[in-house]
Formats: C-alpha cells, sequence, structure tokens
C-alpha cells in the first residue's frame, strides 16, 4: 500500500472508523474503543485478546499490570514499546457485572465483528513478524492451535512469521509461565536479527 505516508493515513482513518465502530453490542457499554498504537511501519504487531477496564478508560491497549510486564519484555529483547504495532482482537472492553464489572474473554460473535478491523490493520502495516498473545489471538490467526504446544515456535504464514505467546497476563499469575515467556521473548529477538533486512515490497493481507 502505496508510502508510508499513504499508510499512516489509511491507517488513521481506519482507527477513526473503529473508534466509531457499532458492530456489536460492546459499544453500548464501553468507555471507548482501543483501536491499537505504534508506528504504521512496524516490523512487528503484538495481538492480545480485548482491553481490560484500565484500557478501555485510557485508550490505549496493554497499559495495565500485564502491559507493563509487556514493556519489560521487549525491553529484555532490546525493543520499545514505541517500536512495535500493539493491538487486540476485539478492540472493545467485554466485561461480565454491573459496571465496572470484570474483564472476560470475548465471545464468537465479538471476534467474528472485529475480523475485518485486525485485517485491514495487518493489510496496512504489513509486519513482519505477527506475535499472538494468549488463546484467543492464537485462534484467530491458527485456528485449532494449542498455545501449550506452539508457544515460542515460529509458524511460517503466507505474508509473515508468526510467533505465539502466552499472554502477559498469565505470566503475571504464575512464576512458571513467567520464565517460559521470558525464553519466548529470547526467540522473537532472533527472529528479528534473521529478519534485519530491508522491507519486502507487494505484500498485500
Amino acid at each position: 500500500m502505496g508510502s508510508r505516508s499513504d499508510r499512516t493515513r489509511a491507517l488513521a482513518a481506519l482507527h477513526r472508523e473503529i473508534l466509531a465502530c457499532r458492530r456489536c453490542p460492546l459499544w453500548a457499554t464501553r468507555t471507548q474503543a482501543v483501536p491499537g498504537v505504534g508506528p504504521t511501519d512496524a516490523r512487528i504487531m503484538l495481538v492480545g485478546e480485548a482491553p481490560g477496564r484500565e484500557e478501555d478508560l485510557k485508550g490505549e491497549p496493554f497499559v495495565g499490570a500485564a502491559g507493563r510486564l509487556l514493556d519489560t519484555l521487549l525491553e529484555s529483547i532490546g525493543l520499545s514499546r514505541g517500536e512495535v504495532f500493539i493491538t487486540n482482537v476485539v478492540k472493545s472492553r467485554p466485561f461480565v457485572g454491573p459496571p465496572p464489572g470484570r474483564n472476560r474473554a470475548p465471545l464468537g460473535p465479538e471476534i467474528a465483528a472485529c475480523r475485518f478491523w485486525l485485517d485491514q490493520q495487518l493489510r496496512i502495516i504489513r509486519p513482519q513478524i505477527v506475535v499472538p498473545m494468549g488463546r484467543v489471538a492464537l485462534e484467530y490467526f491458527l485456528p485449532g492451535a494449542s498455545i501449550s504446544s506452539v508457544h515460542g515456535r515460529p509458524q511460517q504464514g503466507v505474508e509473515c512469521t508468526i510467533l505465539p505467546l502466552y499472554h502477559p497476563a498469565a505470566a503475571l499469575r504464575g512464576r512458571r509461565l513467567r520464565a517460559v515467556i521470558e525464553r519466548d521473548f529470547q526467540v522473537l529477538r532472533t527472529l528479528l536479527r534473521k529478519k534485519a533486512t530491508p522491507r519486502g515490497k507487494g505484500r498485500s493481507w
């Protein structure tokens, strides 16, 4: 898709559409949609499942405890948040109970309603490496795969390399998973070194 400036304009227009989206009932209970953040020419796209309460309030993905761990993991391989694109499969917060409620995993119809937005982000950004974090994001990119079986193992997709990882929130709940995700991020470092070449042309999603 054209020059970097063309992609930047296209992504900004797409995010304005996401902010106004009413494709599923989550629009009625959100504070705001959370399209994603990061450079248009990011080599890496990190994809979680859905915004939580803090993300819903701030309008940015991964700004809670899991986000702080994600920042630490990125720093461990020499990256900053500003160098990667971060988003979720679902762009509005799902929750249960009376507001503010408890975060919950998105449902199938909610994921299906949001599919168009993530597909368009992929088409515009054209990342070299996509990192689905957790079960919901993994199902989006590798249907039927088990996160316990494929985490940390690069999978070659049609347009990019897919590196499944555990969700940082899972690592917060157990020391063992924290060690696993730290090792898996070293795989991401290795992938980046192997792909340290100019971006290819002509890729499309």
